[in-house]
């Protein structure tokens, strides 16, 4: 397998279709859900302060040295399906959504709630419930605290296990090859009572993200139908597949026991965004530009699938040819002012954009399209305007970062360039350069009190992201 599978806890292949819900009653009581009690034998392995630390590690050291999708459009659009399906998971907390781009079909949950998705699956799926229930399934690791309650299982020789485990999720941003041979050597250390204790949790997975699934208005029978489709490809053209089976037994008790389930969970209307079958063909565009679009007969859509096309070779105009006087969802808006921008229509971008990046401030990927127009149009501060009402997060796509930081240099914010420079910095765990830069900027004169407040907050967090990182050592 090309990259390392990073936990026992991953999640399979999709393809085909899931028809329709019939109409129906929702209920979501589900009778013995087994969900566990996260209470001290977890929190003794590993708390959820230090979870959720030690996610945060590992999100940046997988953004510095993995080719995650930056693109601001396609991880506003994960982060939002994504946290629709966290809101409804049990306990809380956060969670961090990241594209990587690797064609192979998988999904993986590290600790502290960073789920990451291969481009491979979502280029794989054909609803948004079926990528929903992989999702849903990979936050029910995550709201179980599994990677806690493995250590916690195995006290009597951690290093065995859980920590194996840790440890190759940890080097797999450095080496996948190396990661997979700490977990290789893992598992077959103890392969016997671990894949007893993987077939558990996967169930507990299953069963928890099933009700999330179903709150959320998503297909709960996305996921039996998913999961028997992977029993089904196993053939030498599926071959990946076939291994991926191998380190994840898929016994037909957990089919039966999950398609039983759904079916207790009732069927009604389905409520999905239109926004995912674009946002599956713009990523296929990005990653896969040799596969071919699945449109399903979608007029609008396969005029998308050719006009993003385009915009790949650097044709604005054979873009907004094949895009022709279309209006609708938003990434239709968005594709037309990318191909208004690659033309050098800046001016048609500002009126079409500028409506939208007040109706939704701060909206990465309205903003990053209307930058690139003020900037050629010579309105850095109206650009900036608009930029700084944006909140920077953990899951701020790098290449907003560059723009911030390009909109802040020609409105002649350079302590906010700085900012943004050092923000990117963090972003991927490179903490030495982004202290320098905020040093480089605190020597400017006349910084406002705003800026200077939080650059001296964003010094104070590295700080105590470089003693938290000491303390995971132990990890």
């Amino acid at each position: 397998m090309k990259y390392a599978i990073l936990s026992s806890f991953l999640l399979y292949s999709l393809a085909a279709g899931i028809p329709p819900s019939a109409h129906a009653e929702l209920n979501l009581e589900l009778p013995d859900v087994n969900v566990p009690d996260l209470g001290d034998p977890a929190n003794n392995a590993l708390s959820t302060a230090e979870e959720s630390a030690l996610g945060i590690k590992l999100i940046r050291e997988l953004r510095g040295s993995q080719p995650v999708v930056e693109d601001p459009e396609l991880s506003e659009w994960l982060r939002a399906l994504g946290n629709r399906l966290a809101a409804h998971a049990p306990g809380g907390g956060n969670y961090y959504f990241l594209i990587v781009k690797d064609a192979e079909i998988n999904a993986y949950a590290m600790p502290g709630g960073v789920i990451v998705i291969h481009s491979g699956l979502i280029l794989n799926t054909s609803s948004e419930s079926e990528l929903a229930a992989v999702i849903a399934h990979e936050i029910a690791h995550v709201s179980q605290r599994h990677i806690a309650r493995m250590l916690a299982n195995q006290q009597g020789n951690p290093l065995i296990t859980g920590l194996g485990i840790l440890a190759g999720a940890a080097a797999a941003s450095k080496s996948p090859d190396a990661a997979q041979a700490i977990i290789t050597g893992t598992f077959a250390s103890q392969a016997q009572q671990q894949l007893a204790f993987s077939r558990q949790m996967e169930t507990e997975a299953d069963r928890t993200g099933l009700r999330i699934l179903a709150s959320t208005g998503l297909d709960p029978q996305a996921m039996p139908a998913f999961l028997e489709k992977l029993d089904r490809r196993t053939s030498d053209l599926h071959g990946d597949i076939t291994q991926f089976l191998r380190n994840h037994p898929l016994s037909i008790d957990r089919l039966s026991d999950t398609r039983s389930r759904a079916n207790q969970l009732g069927q009604r209307p389905v409520r999905e965004d239109a926004d995912y079958a674009y946002a599956r063909e713009k990523l296929r565009a990005l990653t896969a530009p040799g596969s071919p679009a699945i449109t399903g007969g979608n007029t609008q859509l396969a005029q998308y699938a050719q006009a993003i096309r385009q915009l790949r070779n650097g044709n604005g105009d054979a873009a907004l040819r094949a895009l022709g006087a279309q209006t609708g969802p938003l990434p239709i808006t968005l594709a037309v002012a990318e191909a208004l921008n690659v033309s050098r229509r800046y001016q048609e971008t500002e009126k079409l954009l500028t409506p939208l990046a007040n109706a939704y401030p701060g909206q990465e990927d309205i903003l990053t399209l209307l930058g690139v127009a003020l900037l050629a149009e010579q309105k850095a501060p109206q650009a900036w305007q608009l930029f700084n009402q944006a909140r920077l997060s953990e899951q701020t796509s790098l290449e907003f970062l560059d723009m911030r930081q390009r909109v802040a240099e020609q409105a002649g914010q350079t302590a906010e360039a700085y900012r943004s420079a050092a923000e990117r910095s963090i972003r991927m765990g490179e903490y030495k350069h982004a202290r320098a830069l905020l040093e480089q900027a605190s020597r400017l004169p006349g910084i406002p009190a705003q800026t200077a407040a939080r650059m001296q907050a964003m010094s104070q967090d590295i700080n105590r992201m470089e003693s938290r990182e000491k303390q995971l050592d132990k990890f």
